[in-house]
């Protein structure tokens, strides 16, 4: 076959696939609107630690996709500002990650009021920027609760009758930016926890082959936060782009409905650096990590 001609099939095939993707997309957009318009069967997710910006661009853009929501947070008046616009797709129920009873108690009251759930989305995460000589007892004791310890007992809480009921779910954790296995200078102890969260992820996964439940490991880019706006200028002197809430939600639902195993935002010098320290973590300090720990220096509170 000539060398135009193969080239002309392949560009054919390339085209039909990517037409196949967006089809396959709109059609579950669909398929969720008119569960929605249905009530009981609309898609469901529960959203733990949903109380920062992300957690209600997320919650908005699920709501406006069909979905039934309930939101879990320590503190009722963050959720309050998504539920009270929600039109009712949306309840609050309290919850703290840290707290085993709490997540048992929030995933019996969640199945209660949803009747199913299709997702789990925990975005709760404390990210302390500290020398290793200054991380205290309490920062390592804090960091273990929520970054660690919060996303295996929500799993927990959640698991049994997630795999009970027909359809399968997604459980998904947030983790820090690139794949967690990138350890930024002065955030070891925070790099710690989300390389413990990833490995737990895959470990489940792998436990969990055979089912209909997926665990994933998001691990979203540095977010036009309040959260991150003490942080804005660093992240510019290294070259990273803030990244809108919106855009990280719309990567989450896509990981929702695809069920993902692991979804790492960011191209450039972000996915160059995960690569690099995938293969050598040496390659990776060269091209940018060792600067990145000037300038996390640079604006971490002593």
């Amino acid at each position: 076959m000539p060398v135009d001609t193969a080239k002309k099939k392949v560009n054919r095939v390339n085209t039909q696939t990517t037409k196949m993707a967006l089809a396959n997309t709109d059609e579950t957009t669909r398929t969720e609107r008119a569960r929605a318009k249905q009530g009981i069967d609309a898609p469901t997710a529960v959203l733990v630690g949903a109380t920062g910006g992300l957690g209600h661009a997320l919650a908005r853009l699920l709501a406006a996709e069909g979905f039934r929501i309930v939101l879990a947070a320590r503190r009722e008046q963050n959720a309050a500002v998504v539920t009270d616009r929600s039109d009712g797709s949306a309840i609050y129920l309290r919850a703290d990650v840290t707290d085993p009873a709490s997540l048992q108690e929030l995933a019996t009251a969640a199945f209660e009021h949803l009747g199913r759930i299709d997702a789990v989305v925990n975005l709760a995460g404390i990210s302390p920027r500290k020398p290793l000589e200054d991380y205290t007892t309490a920062d390592v004791d804090a960091l273990m609760a929520v970054n660690v310890k919060g996303p295996i007992y929500l799993t927990q809480a959640f698991l049994p009758r997630l795999l009970k009921q027909s359809g399968g779910a997604v459980v998904v954790h947030l983790g820090g930016a690139m794949d967690g296995r990138v350890a930024l200078p002065f955030m070891s102890a925070y790099a710690a926890t989300r390389g413990a969260l990833a490995s737990y992820v895959q470990g489940a996964n792998r436990e969990l082959a055979g089912t209909d439940v997926v665990l994933s490991f998001f691990g979203p880019v540095p977010s036009n936060t309040e959260s991150e706006s003490p942080y804005f200028d660093m992240w510019r002197k290294m070259g990273v782009a803030l990244c809108e809430p919106d855009v990280v939600a719309r990567e989450i639902l896509a990981t929702i409905r695809q069920r993902r195993r692991a979804h790492v935002m960011g191209g450039g010098l972000l996915k160059m650096l995960t690569l690099a320290n995938a293969v050598s973590p040496s390659i990776a300090d060269a091209i940018g990590l060792r600067r990145f720990g000037k300038l996390i220096k640079e604006h971490s509170p002593r």
